[in-house]
Order: C-alpha cells, then structure tokens, then sequence
C-alpha cells in the first residue's frame, strides 16, 4: 500500500455509471483531503488554514467551502475518517494473512504505524487535546483494533498459549495503549518504524507459553 498520500481508488473509483462530473467532484475532495493530511501532519489542528489548503491543492477558498460547508472542522473529520478507515482496512488484511497470535497483534501495529510514519498519516499519531472536540461522536481505530486484540487474546487463553489467570480485557487495553505510543514515536521519527512493530510483537510473544 502506497503510503506517501492515500490510496483513493474507492473514492476515483471509474464506474461507468457515474459521470465525468462526479469523477471530477471526488477528485476534487480527494485533493483537498489529501492537502489537509500533510498540513496537519506538518502543524497540527492549529496549523491548517484552508486558505493553504486551498493553495496546495491548486483549488480555491470557495472550491474548498463548496465541499466542506463547516469549515476546518469538517475537513479535519472527513481527513481523520478516511486515514481511519484506510488503517482498519490495512489492519484486517494484514491480519488475515498472519498465522498466529503474536503475527495478528503486530499486523495491527503495522497498520498503524505504517500510516502514522507517513506525511499522509503523520497527524494520526500526534492528534493533541485541541481535535478532541472536532471528533466527538467518531469511533477511533484504536477501540476496533482493542477488540480485535482482546479476541486474539481470549482465544490464545482458551488454546492455553497464554499464562492461565491472565485478564485478557487488561492486556488488551495495555497493547493497544502499546500500538498508539509506537504510532507516536514512528510520527516524530519515521525511520523508527519497523523498530517500533517489531517490539508490540516482542511483547506479544513475552506473554504467551512455549509450547511444551
């Protein structure tokens, strides 16, 4: 998955029954989201003015308003939904390709910290206070991901790879919280990455029993 901006092919999908018009109306939004994305990533929720916005992605103000009538925050929403959905959907093929528990939990890391280390994702990882309110009511990827790792967990419980006793709910918080701190550092230091995945699956393992 290309990284660098988001993969937009659902939104520029070519379906013969939309027309030119509506081509044009989603690349249009695909543009502006895409400059919004990198200018969060570079400064923040303080830091985007769609004045700039609009300049990057070579649109005017109007251009801009006409697609998001709320202003900065509706921007802000419809950037965090797409790099939301495009880190769930990121996370559940990867995990579908892993073969144990250890690989699931880290698939998802990867996701998320593939997305954060990137100019597109940047953002994701270092959303301050100040986006707290525009993201009222929005399920965040995290709580998804929370619950995809408790069901990892409990099933690792049940099969006896992980020490009888364990609070599977507590260790699941404990790794998510895990993930989102590797996606912060992975934002500040994009190199660090593959560093950062490779310890959530270092601590998966050190919670599961060897095989006897």
């Amino acid at each position: 998955m290309a990284l660098g901006r988001l993969d937009n092919r659902m939104d520029l999908r070519t379906d013969k029954q939309l027309s030119l018009r509506e081509r044009n109306r989603l690349r249009t939004r695909s543009d502006i989201l895409d400059a919004a994305a990198e200018m969060l990533g570079e400064g923040g929720y303080s830091g985007l003015a769609l004045e700039e916005v609009s300049q990057r992605a070579g649109l005017s103000r109007g251009t801009v308003y006409a697609h998001f009538p709320g202003g900065r925050d509706d921007v802000v929403r419809e950037v965090y939904l797409r790099v939301a959905d495009a880190v769930h959907a990121r996370g559940l093929e990867l995990r579908d390709e892993a073969s144990d528990t250890a690989g699931r939990i880290s698939a998802l890391a990867r996701a998320y910290v593939e997305m954060t280390s990137s100019p597109s994702g940047r953002f994701y990882g270092l959303m301050g206070p100040d986006v707290t309110p525009v993201l009222s009511g929005v399920r965040r990827t995290s709580e998804s991901f929370e619950a995809l790792i408790k069901l990892d967990l409990s099933t690792a419980l049940a099969a006896g790879q992980l020490r009888q006793g364990s609070d599977s709910d507590a260790l699941a918080t404990a790794l998510s919280g895990a993930i989102r701190a590797s996606g912060a550092r992975a934002a500040v230091t994009p190199g660090t990455a593959e560093q950062q995945i490779a310890a959530v699956k270092l601590l998966v393992e050190g919670l599961l029993t060897k095989p006897a």
